[in-house]
């Protein structure tokens, strides 16, 4: 059950009828067509015909159809006892699968056993990690090692590289690799990212972080990367002693609101240093590495955005704030009045970085550099779950991405990206009956997106009314996390 998603009333077998369906992968429109759902699949796509006698009935005449969203970055599980609000703030958006990107053993157990929460409307966990990779237990390259040999023994999907060195990174990946476990997320400081692609990397996220990617696409690379080497890891124990891992889960909670508060003077001269001599030649052949490696990238647009904009009132007066639970808007405040203090020189460098942001996100696309739509949703200040996908779309767009692939990149390409193609991700028989149902065209304007007529999961139906009616339960007794 949920506090805020009340059981649809449209389930069973479900006719949507009459409605266009849009395809991702070639962005064709298929006028006219009913959309037959039961058992939680679709089980036909055919011309709308005469009366229908034997369905529930969702009327879809100048309405288009699409495959319902999927964010590949977030962490709502960090939470499992409490994901109702983020969950519903999700079906709410259109949003109904993710990608846990901290885990860990606990969460792992429950998965294997079936016990993970499952309130009403609640979106499929398509993979998760196992513990992030930090000082902890990778800070050595004996330590990096195991910590992916327990991963891969307690049934991990991928790990996640947090906070390593490069010699840890490259370790852990090549244990990886043995094993036949993906590994991505953050690169350190000291990694090419060249070597990252070519040992196998399987997704980069949030553009680095950092200066690391854009000192690769720096005609002054060497002198970048020199002024990077500078950032420290956080101060996290490494050995494990009592209490260590919850020592160490609590100063990366608190360091994850955000990062940008803690960028030092020389960093963001680094920054400075890596946008002012950017050589979109060298981009270009990084991104050309990136297709031929199939090295995935998972931009977070929104995560950046919040984060070198910290004390922007776009996010500190956002009025989707009155979704979140009081405790997160603590943290976020307190996070923002930190940035606030930074140096001006400091919050000049992060704010003028985005445009270099937007280019590189250009770049990837135009070079054909595969990639996934993700938010960084719960722990980190500004992003609200579910409506933060769309802001991600708003970035994408800002960043020239045309609608047809910010599409892709919430539908077909992360089943690609999770070995899942051809099973999800477009409107087809025996396909998981998991759709939006839009009042807009998705392929004339990304906007469309957010006009949500109604959502199914997993084969129940919940129209706008019901939508709204589930925000102003989240808002009334605000839980998201």
């Amino acid at each position: 059950m949920s506090r805020y998603v009340e059981p649809s009333s449209v389930e069973g077998r479900v006719r949507l009828r009459d409605v266009t369906v849009v395809d991702p992968l070639d962005g064709t429109h298929t006028t006219g067509q009913d959309v037959v759902v039961e058992g939680g699949r679709i089980t036909s796509v055919t011309a709308t015909g005469g009366p229908v006698t034997d369905a529930h009935v969702v009327e879809g005449r100048g309405r288009f159809l699409v495959p319902a969203y999927q964010d590949m970055h977030m962490h709502a599980l960090n939470t499992p006892e409490d994901v109702d609000g983020t969950y519903a703030l999700m079906l709410a958006n259109g949003v109904v699968g993710f990608r846990q990107m901290s885990g860990s053993r606990a969460l792992l157990k429950s998965r294997r056993e079936g016990t993970l929460p499952r309130p009403t409307g609640a979106p499929a966990l398509r993979a998760t990690a196992g513990d992030l990779l930090t000082p902890l237990n990778a800070g050595t390259v004996d330590g990096a090692v195991q910590a992916v040999r327990e991963q891969h023994r307690d049934g991990a999907d991928f790990v996640k590289a947090g906070m390593t060195t490069g010699e840890t990174f490259l370790a852990a990946l090549q244990e990886a690799n043995r094993l036949g476990i993906l590994l991505g997320g953050h690169l350190p400081a000291d990694l090419d990212p060249r070597e990252a692609a070519r040992g196998g990397t399987w997704s980069i996220e949030h553009l680095g972080p950092g200066v690391t990617m854009f000192a690769a696409a720096s005609s002054q690379e060497g002198e970048v990367r020199a002024r990077n080497a500078t950032r420290k890891l956080p101060p996290i124990p490494k050995v494990r002693i009592p209490g260590a891992d919850r020592l160490a889960t609590k100063l990366i909670k608190r360091m994850v609101v955000n990062p940008a508060t803690s960028t030092s003077e020389l960093e963001a001269h680094a920054y400075e240093l890596a946008d002012g001599s950017y050589d979109q030649r060298k981009a270009e052949e990084l991104a050309a590495l990136f297709v031929a490696h199939t090295t995935w990238q998972c931009p977070t647009l929104i995560r950046v955005h919040t984060q070198q904009f910290g004390d922007s009132p776009q996010h500190t007066q956002d009025p989707r704030r009155r979704y979140m639970a009081p405790g997160e808007l603590r943290a976020w405040d307190r996070s923002s009045r930190k940035f606030a203090r930074l140096p001006a020189v400091t919050r000049d460098a992060l704010h003028h970085h985005w445009d270099a942001q937007l280019r590189m996100t250009r770049t990837f696309a135009d070079a054909g550099v595969p990639m996934v739509a993700g938010t960084d949703a719960c722990g980190a200040a500004g992003i609200i779950p579910g409506f933060a996908l769309h802001d991600e779309f708003d970035h994408l767009a800002e960043a020239g991405i045309d609608p047809l692939t910010i599409l892709r990149m919430t539908t077909t390409e992360p089943a690609r990206f999770l070995g899942d193609e051809g099973a999800s991700g477009r409107v087809l028989p025996g396909m998981p009956a998991d759709l939006v149902l839009l009042t807009e065209d998705p392929l004339e304007d990304h906007t469309a997106l957010r006009r949500i007529a109604g959502v199914m999961r997993a084969g129940s139906w919940w129209s706008r009314a019901d939508l709204d009616a589930v925000l102003e339960r989240v808002a009334a007794d605000p839980g998201a996390r």
